[in-house]
């Protein structure tokens, strides 16, 4: 598991320090451990335990120790590399510390607003180098795996550092562990409890002072989500996580509250991503439909394509069929469903039937992986019928023996 310093997680103090950094390179003083301690210390940016000592006082103290046990100089060491990963400041190999554009922006900002969007590209930015040379973006995984699992426990984000690199390979291994224990993830990952500590020091802290998650009761929820399908990039409405119900009661002043976008500067900083996202489920649509048809036409079916994903026709009965890729959460499959639905009914009405003359049409909903049984029920209480791909084939549930059976589109119509 990849290491950053975390020694706090405060973007105040961050700020505070980088002050300092600036004043001491501006004084042509060296940014050293001494130094920097010193002064980050004087400043109230580092504290110690006995209040009845001045400053003055504790570093005489400190001085009488080793150095390895001195607090203030590793929290000098560990704040500059921590800069260093940010790519606030650089420091060349005659040890010359320099401020860099973007922590030079950051310090001549007045604007909180601009100053927290500074912050978050710094950490969007930030790369971390493993033991086997490949660089993994620890922030980006942390909000993806956020993302994915909506909830999921705190302490689980230490797998931000786990990843080696940026990969799809990479987030796939990841993401299984994140539907393990903590006890299985450390035993997997083969690092130890107080190192999984360390692990979620920083980000999680940092990402919910930014205003990327929200955090409710050891769980971590996306603030101004992307929903991402195969056919759209769009802003997910907020729903506040500590709201754990399907309704509740309001009034009209309550109700319909202006939602806590994003700025559109945040969203455009990993839009990459999404369009990445949008590009495999759209890949992975386009296989299913087309195994749909090849399904199909085997039975003699007559296809045909539109603003619909498949329509089959044999005789005077058709099969509209509409198709939703799903990831592992229960959000985006309900999503994905309403959605599917809702896109059913309006193309049977007003394109099977209306345009081309069908009565008998049968909607399908086809899945890419198996739906939720309330998905299911759901679906079956308004006449719709749920398929979903395993490998190369479908299955369907029967309602009457309850249980999984291969879909053969000639029993539905």
């Amino acid at each position: 598991m990849k290491n950053i310093p975390h020694q706090f997680n405060d973007l105040d103090k961050f700020f505070r320090a980088l002050v300092v950094a600036e004043k001491l390179i501006r004084n042509q003083s060296p940014l050293s451990d001494e130094n920097y301690g010193e002064q980050l210390t004087r400043e109230g940016i580092y504290t110690y335990l006995d209040k009845t000592l001045s400053v003055d006082e504790f570093l005489a103290d400190q001085k009488e120790k080793k150095k390895s046990n001195r607090g203030y100089l590793t929290v000098a060491r560990e704040t500059r590399r921590f800069f260093e990963l940010l790519g606030l400041i650089t420091v060349s190999f005659g040890q010359t510390t320099e401020i860099t554009p973007m922590g030079n922006q950051l310090l001549q900002t007045t604007s909180e607003n601009i100053r927290k969007e500074l912050w978050k590209n710094a950490f969007l930015q930030l790369g971390i180098l493993g033991t086997d040379g490949e660089v993994s973006h620890p922030y980006r995984i942390l909000l993806r795996l956020i993302r994915t699992f909506p909830g999921i426990e705190t302490a689980k984000l230490m797998l931000a550092l786990e990843a080696e690199n940026d990969s799809e390979e990479e987030f796939e291994r990841i993401s299984n562990l994140a539907q393990k224990t903590i006890d299985q993830i450390i035993a997997d990952t083969g690092t130890t409890e107080s190192m999984a500590a360390n692990a979620v020091k920083i980000l999680p802290g940092i990402a919910e002072q930014l205003g990327d998650i929200e955090r409710v009761n050891n769980r971590a929820y996306s603030v101004g989500n992307l929903l991402i399908t195969e056919d759209e990039i769009v802003t997910a409405e907020y729903l506040p996580s500590k709201v754990k119900t399907d309704y509740w009661e309001t009034s009209p002043e309550g109700i319909a509250k202006t939602p806590n976008l994003q700025d559109i500067f945040s969203k455009n900083i990993d839009i990459a991503e999404a369009i990445r996202t949008r590009q495999s489920r759209l890949a992975d649509h386009q296989k299913i439909v087309k195994l749909l048809a090849e399904l199909n036409a085997k039975h003699e079916f007559k296809l045909y394509e539109g603003r619909f994903d498949c329509l089959a026709i044999k005789g005077d009965k058709a099969l509209l069929y509409e198709v939703k890729t799903i990831f592992l959460t229960k959000s985006d499959e309900e999503k994905q469903a309403v959605k599917g639905v809702g896109q059913l009914m309006y193309y049977k009405f007003s394109i099977v039937h209306k345009k081309m003359g069908y009565t008998k049409i049968k909607e399908v909903l086809v899945f890419s992986s198996k739906p939720d049984i309330a998905i299911v029920e759901f679906c079956a209480a308004e006449d719709i019928l749920v398929v979903w791909r395993v490998d190369n084939e479908f299955c369907v549930f029967n309602t009457q023996t309850e249980s999984d059976e291969i879909f053969n589109p000639d029993r539905f119509i």
